[in-house]
């Protein structure tokens, strides 16, 4: 886990062998409706709620921002294509992974070349009903594994693998068609975390490895990344919003 996120301004190319990893604060200004395409503004005026209209557009224009000093282009300028189940890629930039994820008002994106990157970030309430949260939507083998542990261990058991489902999840690209609960990862209790069995067809457990991420202690994230591992690069937020900065 990260000990200090690093300033944008200290960024340098991406090299193969590293993957990065953004922390945004989503407060949204008015220049970041400015560079969103008119799709994606269109979607993020929809959202009714404030707050999570003003998350949408601040998260997609940080990740514009971020994505352009990867391309050396004008954030306004990116051109997002979408998969099968919604996964978008730079259109001209095939051989750059990327993932976005949010929650309230942090937010994390995770960039790779060459390999498939996922990243998740979660508010970590407590109070919930983790145990019937398990049986839905974990293995009988996660969920088993949650139950053994003493109660007040839950809830940061349950985030820490539920982020690293999701995150297994976004970089697979499957969106909901794969069902979270037909693959098994081994993190309830503690460790470094790995997939243990999956029913995704060509998909291999040992493809696969995870990381923490450190945001805050009230939010739970992890990155997957279709291996061999690699080491992550932390970078935080701030910048000039109207710069190239995040």
């Amino acid at each position: 886990m990260p000990e200090d996120w690093r300033s944008h301004l200290d960024w340098t190319p991406l090299t193969e062998d590293a993957v990065d990893v953004w922390r945004l604060d989503l407060t949204v200004a008015e220049e970041d409706w400015e560079i969103l395409s008119p799709d994606e503004s269109e979607r993020a005026r929809r959202i009714v709620i404030e707050g999570k209209r003003s998350q949408k557009a601040s998260s997609r224009a940080q990740l514009r921002r971020i994505l352009a000093l990867y391309v050396d282009s004008e954030p306004a300028s990116l051109h997002f294509e979408y998969g099968e189940h919604g996964k978008p890629q730079l259109a001209d930039h095939m051989d750059l992974s990327f993932n976005l994820s949010h929650s309230e008002k942090v937010g994390l994106v995770g960039v790779s070349r060459g390999v498939r990157i996922g990243i998740d970030v979660e508010h970590a309430r407590i109070g919930r009903d983790f145990s019937g949260l398990a049986l839905r939507f974990f293995s009988p083998a996660e969920s088993t594994a949650l139950e053994r542990l003493p109660e007040a261990e839950r809830p940061s058991a349950f985030y820490r693998t539920w982020t690293c489902k999701e995150a297994y999840l976004k970089a697979l690209g499957t969106g909901l068609s794969f069902p979270s609960n037909a693959f098994t990862i081994e993190y309830a209790a503690g460790g470094p975390g790995r997939v243990t069995a999956t029913d995704m067809p060509g998909d291999h457990p040992e493809t696969w490895c995870f990381s923490d991420v450190d945001v805050s202690p009230d939010f739970a994230g992890a990155v997957c990344l279709e291996g061999p591992e690699r080491s992550i690069r932390w970078w935080g937020p701030g910048g000039d919003r109207k710069g190239r900065g995040p």
